[in-house]
């Protein structure tokens, strides 16, 4: 099974997906109202080329010259001597949008020089084309007043304007200014623009490598609304592709989320009918979340069954440890009940003896269960215990049967004394019950910043058929001899709670048992 991302992650992916829709709407139309603009700047270039060679071609005409034999000369700067193109390059991002150009700053009377009259021959060409191209176009003389126009306002005068004053010098401009329309917008199929922008370009009219004029030109750039209304088709498709998109993953966040939790809550409802436990989440892709909510309740149910399975074991085990006492404890006092009389003194003691054994074993029984419970499920206080004088103490009531080495010791350590004690007393009482009457060898020391005891006897060892229930609850050979079979175990239940473990090596030459907390 894969572990997929989190549940936030997946929400915030959904959530900036659905916010990235209008923002990535807002940069589309900003995009595609700059290509419009670039468009009609174009456009303008053109008109503006074709306008300007003709006025050229007049003027030379009106001074006597032949326009063939006057040759353009390429601007400064050009890199071919044959072509030099003039690209556009209006940038709304790095030019912005200018206000409306000023009125003309002079005027001038309307004269008969040459380039009067060869504006007044390209009149007419350029008033045909405004119908056609929708183009406004002014050609200004080399002090950049307008010798021929096709709105009303000859002889004015346009050089305090930044492009034309560009122009003039011998260099193509191109500015974007605001419109003023006081008309309301014409509707989208209406062949007048309605865009909030116009593109003005001043091209420089050179003869023989020397500006002669300009050639102004304006266009309302095509409104971004306009263009959408032309690609109609492209839109529907892209909004239905988002649409689209939106709901698949809509419908894969909520399918990702839903489908573990529905086979969580089957698997809960399975355990509670006590059916078999199934897993508690299914294969594939699942949210991180999910699948920890998933482990964490798999490894609760397994758990709590085992759990059961202990107690139930551990039930089972016990009522067959404390029948055999019980039975013989009443056996005996029925015995002594019902033929007292009869019985001689030596009958009356042994049947006592047996009831007092039994009594013993039950109370043994009784001391290590409490025991384990104690360790089990009392909260593991902690404290210092200086290890010299407590592993001294252990000792000394079995003499010289146990030979402490606690060279490698730390001075104390910070742990439940009484945990500590039981550990250790268990692993005492097991190695000198099994020991053959050998010393046995404690030896304690500190590793890796914890606390390590060897508990070793000079036995037979462990055959290999009980090596596998060592630490098996109520197992045990030595269940004439008053054996518990509970003391390894509560060994083991010291050393997991305390996050350590209880390991032994087994041989003829004896039995190892090696604490570490």
């Amino acid at each position: 099974m894969r572990r997929g991302p989190t549940i936030r992650k997946l929400l915030l992916a959904v959530g900036l997906f659905v916010l990235l829709i209008p923002v990535a709407a807002v940069l589309t139309l900003r995009v595609v109202e700059t290509q419009l603009v670039r468009q009609t700047e174009g456009r303008l270039i053109a008109e503006s080329v074709l306008i300007g060679e003709v006025w050229r071609d007049r003027l030379l005409e009106e001074r006597g010259l032949d326009p063939a034999a006057v040759p353009v000369a390429p601007p400064p700067g050009a890199r071919d001597d044959r072509y030099f193109p003039i690209e556009p390059r209006i940038s709304l991002r790095r030019d912005g949008v200018l206000p409306p150009a000023p009125p003309p700053a002079r005027s001038v009377p309307a004269g008969d020089g040459p380039e009067w009259r060869a504006g007044r021959r390209i009149h007419a060409l350029i008033e045909r084309s405004q119908r056609t191209n929708l183009s406004g176009a002014r050609v200004l003389d080399a002090g950049g007043c307008t010798v021929a126009t096709t709105a009303d306002d000859v002889g004015a005068c346009f050089d305090h304007l930044p492009e034309v004053r560009e122009a003039l010098g011998g260099d193509y401009a191109a500015v974007v200014r605001e419109r003023v329309s006081d008309e309301p917008a014409p509707p989208l199929g209406s062949i007048s623009r309605r865009g909030r922008l116009r593109v003005f370009t001043a091209t420089p009219v050179f003869s023989d490598g020397v500006v002669i004029g300009v050639v102004r030109m304006s266009r309302t750039s095509l409104d971004p609304l306009e263009w959408l209304a032309g690609q109609w088709p492209v839109v529907v498709a892209g909004s239905l592709a988002c649409v689209l998109l939106t709901a698949a993953i809509s419908w894969f966040l909520a399918y990702a989320i839903s489908r573990p939790v529905r086979a969580i809550t089957r698997a809960a409802q399975a355990v509670a009918r006590g059916e078999p436990r199934g897993r508690f989440f299914p294969g594939g892709l699942v949210p991180a979340e999910v699948h920890a909510l998933g482990e964490a309740l798999d490894a609760m149910t397994r758990q709590l069954t085992d759990r059961a399975r202990t107690i139930s074991d551990f039930a089972t085990n016990l009522s067959h440890e404390l029948k055999t006492p019980l039975a013989g404890i009443r056996g005996a006092v029925e015995l002594l009940r019902d033929d007292w009389q009869g019985m001689s003194p030596e009958q009356r003691r042994r049947f006592l003896d047996n009831v007092g054994a039994d009594a013993g074993r039950m109370q043994a029984l009784v001391d290590r269960l409490l025991q384990l419970a104690r360790v089990q499920n009392a909260p593991d206080t902690a404290e210092e215990v200086a290890l010299h004088d407590f592993f001294e103490r252990l000792a000394r009531p079995h003499g010289e049967r146990v030979v402490l080495d606690l060279s490698r010791a730390p001075a104390a350590v910070s742990i439940n004394r009484d945990h500590l004690g039981f550990a250790v007393r268990n692993l005492l009482d097991n190695a000198l019950r099994h020991g053959a009457k050998h010393p046995v060898h404690v030896t304690v020391a500190g590793r890796d910043g914890r606390l390590v005891v060897d508990v070793a006897d000079r036995g037979p060892g462990i055959s290999e058929a009980n090596r596998a229930r060592v630490f098996q609850p109520f197992f045990t050979t030595e269940r004439e001899r008053g054996g518990t079979g509970l003391g390894l175990a509560i060994v083991r239940a010291v050393a997991e709670t305390r996050g350590g473990s209880v390991q032994y090596q087994s041989g003829p030459e004896g039995t190892t048992f090696t604490l570490t907390l």
